[in-house]
């Protein structure tokens, strides 16, 4: 549905694609050149389920060029990927003990949603470079919407498998049984996200010590409390977080983000490093997605996938300006998830959140919505990290001089955004897949894009890097076998977490009979020496040593191309 009007009536701001899939509807959005800027004063214009387009009470539209195609393409291909993903789902689910042959476990549905993801980013992210549809990943990636019900016709059932899988009891019993940290954001949406720790010691034993419910329902009073890495930590979520990094063959994490219903501003304006999936678990939660900022040739050491974060701020008003505002960036939805929801945004575009209900029908306490990070930017693998990598093996200057360890900051934000989005876009998530001795072609097409890359930096800073092709493929396969090593890591991680909690129900069912008869189970030293805070402290100890042996090997000055 595309709305353009003069004066007095209305503009859209986002083109709308209505899939309909045996009666449900799902919804992806796609920015649109020529829609006009929007005031402070909205008014709701379109209501489609949860989803609502905001238009402006005033103002002239100056041009109306054709809008941007819809994505109803890609939300297509989706659904249809995750439907034919739910068998493959169901046999990863079997194989690692979440249900028996024949079963069906939630665990499964994570794991087809991850594969429907790897499916359609095949489609666009690929080692030739060709493209075919909307983008997923990145600055030029797709936002996208699907209502909980469209999966459940997928699964053709009443209500999909993300329903009732985790509530406010579930985290109130994990609070019980293991040292869980969480942290308190912010809520002034004029300034940067800032945290505080929940956690307030009442002592030096290790039970005072310990986050209590107390603790964390007082934390939901200020704002929002923050889960980080929670699927390393509670093995419920541990399942999901294994799903998500078998599907896509990538290492990621699981955030759980838990607020309380009426908090005007649950996390203000800000953008993030991974692209992230979003599953509400419980209650509701309003998003306002917008278009990346196109400043950086104004502020250029701000870090476009941290933006509204510390001492950087998005204020709302500001992205609300418009593409004639200072940041440049455009309203491309505003949509309140609900239980079962499923909900994408892709890296660096911001965002905002609210649990400001504006139906009395709608009766929860507190929002739960899960975060799975898809975390290519985390761990290298971009071609700006390949590119950097390349540069530091070879010794040669760097035309985009980055200032500090973190490459997204300086001059990468002074090339042209077309550029800088290349530069800054995931390698093909079949990239950890792949053995590069056994498959020289992918390798090298991955290198010749990687090349033509660096040659669009060249000729936009006057500078050239000179690297044969031969430096690129180097740097790829050092790369590969870091984020090799990094999966396994995660991997281990979460199987680790799902396997204590599979100890827990067989401890239980053993006191069992304690409890009945009023007694109390205390925890044993071995107990608490699996718990989580001690549990995966070796495997980040991990992390940090590959990350110091990689960054070794760039700047160790021995590349093949110079022996």
């Amino acid at each position: 549905l595309n709305i353009f009007a003069s004066k007095g009536v209305v503009s859209t701001l986002a083109t709308i694609s209505l899939l309909s899939l045996n009666d449900n509807a799902a919804v992806a959005f796609t920015p649109t050149s020529s829609t006009s800027v929007p005031s402070l004063r909205i008014t709701p214009i379109v209501k489609n389920n949860n989803v609502k387009l905001y238009s402006t009470v005033e103002g002239d539209i100056s041009t109306q060029s054709e809008p941007s195609s819809p994505s109803m393409a890609l939300v297509e291909h989706f659904i249809t990927e995750y439907q034919q993903s739910l068998d493959e789902g169901s046999k990863w689910a079997t194989e690692f003990g979440f249900a028996e042959e024949g079963e069906e476990a939630p665990e499964s549905a994570f794991y087809a949603i991850f594969r429907a993801i790897r499916q359609v980013d095949a489609k666009t992210n690929n080692a030739n470079g060709s493209s075919d549809g909307e983008k997923l990943f990145g600055l030029s990636g797709t936002p996208f919407y699907i209502p909980g019900y469209v999966l459940a016709k997928a699964e053709s059932k009443h209500q999909n498998a993300f329903c009732d899988f985790f509530h406010f009891p579930h985290l109130a019993k994990a609070l019980e049984e293991d040292f869980l940290d969480a942290q308190r954001g912010s809520t002034n949406n004029r300034k940067g996200w800032q945290v505080a720790a929940v956690s307030q010691p009442t002592g030096s034993s290790f039970d005072d010590a310990r986050m209590t419910l107390p603790q964390v329902n007082a934390a939901l009073e200020a704002g929002t409390v923050i889960f980080n890495n929670i699927g390393a930590h509670i093995p419920r979520l541990a399942g999901p977080t294994l799903a998500s990094t078998d599907a896509l063959s990538l290492p990621g994490a699981l955030n759980m983000y838990v607020t309380a219903k009426g908090m005007r501003t649950s996390a203000p304006p800000h953008t993030d490093r991974q692209d992230v999936l979003v599953v509400q678990m419980e209650g509701a939660k309003r998003w306002r997605v917008f278009t990346p900022p196109t400043d950086g040739d104004v502020k250029p050491n701000a870090d476009p996938f941290a933006r509204g974060k510390g001492e950087d701020s998005l204020p709302l008003h500001t992205l609300l300006d418009g593409r004639e505002g200072r940041l440049g960036s455009e309203l491309l939805m505003d949509v309140v998830t609900r239980e079962g929801d499923v909900l994408y945004i892709p890296a660096g575009f911001p965002h905002t959140t609210d649990t400001v209900e504006e139906s009395s029908e709608v009766d929860y306490d507190t929002s739960i919505h899960l975060t799975f990070n898809i975390d290519t930017h985390v761990w290298d693998l971009d071609y700006l990290a390949a590119r950097s990598a390349a540069l530091q093996r070879n010794k040669v200057k760097d035309a985009l001089s980055p200032q500090s360890e973190n490459r997204y900051i300086g001059k990468v934000n002074q090339l042209p955004q077309n550029i800088r989005s290349q530069l800054m876009d995931a390698l093909p998530l079949e990239f950890l897949d792949i053995v590069p001795s056994d498959s020289p072609d992918f390798m090298n097409g991955v290198a010749k894009q990687l090349a033509a890359r660096c040659n669009l930096v060249d000729e936009a800073t006057g500078q050239s890097a000179e690297l044969p092709e031969a430096s690129y493929v180097e740097a790829l396969e050092r790369i590969h076998s870091y984020g090799c090593d990094i999966l396994d890591v995660h991997r281990d991680m979460y199987l680790a977490a799902v396997e204590e909690g599979r100890l827990r129900k067989a401890e239980a069912a053993m006191t069992a009979h304690l409890k009945k008869d009023g007694g109390e189970v205390s925890m044993s030293p071995e107990r608490m020496q699996r718990l989580s805070l001690f549990r995966v402290r070796p495997f980040f100890e991990k992390i940090e040593s590959l990350k110091k042996d990689l960054n070794s090997w760039c700047v160790s000055g021995e590349s093949i191309t110079q022996e």
